[in-house]
């Protein structure tokens, strides 16, 4: 199976290695980049933006409501969801999980480093940084 995958991926113009887009759009309020921008999960539900440059794991963002969610991840897997109108910035170089949610209209940062797993629940409209 393999074979034949790297077959046709080098038949459609790649090298039969990895696929790694530079820009994937995925709707006038979604951006997807990155050399792993195809291991990106986003859901947006109402009027807000996602934008997510992936250079990592896995990163699954979930915008709920008129805010924003930026995500730069150059680490291990990073969940983030935002219900409100804030915006929620992340900033991910960790070597263990990140997961981050927000429920309110505040403004979140979130800049992960380190190798022991973060888990970030906020709740509320006062803005919020971390560390």
């Amino acid at each position: 199976m393999s074979l034949l995958l790297a077959a046709f991926v080098a038949g459609c113009g790649g090298d039969g290695g990895s696929i790694s887009p530079s820009t994937q759009g995925l709707g006038t309020n979604i951006t997807v980049s990155g050399t792993h921008a195809l291991d990106v999960a986003p859901v947006l539900t109402g009027g807000g933006f996602i934008s997510v440059v992936n250079n990592g794991a896995h990163v699954a963002a979930t915008q709920t409501g008129t805010g924003t969610l930026d995500i730069v991840n150059n680490g291990q897997v990073l969940s983030a969801t935002n219900a409100g109108s804030g915006r929620m910035a992340i900033s991910s170089n960790a070597t263990g999980a990140v997961t981050v949610t927000r429920t309110g209209n505040g403004n979140t940062t979130v800049n992960a480093t380190g190798s022991t797993p973060i888990a970030i629940t906020k709740d509320g409209d006062a803005d919020f940084t971390y560390p």
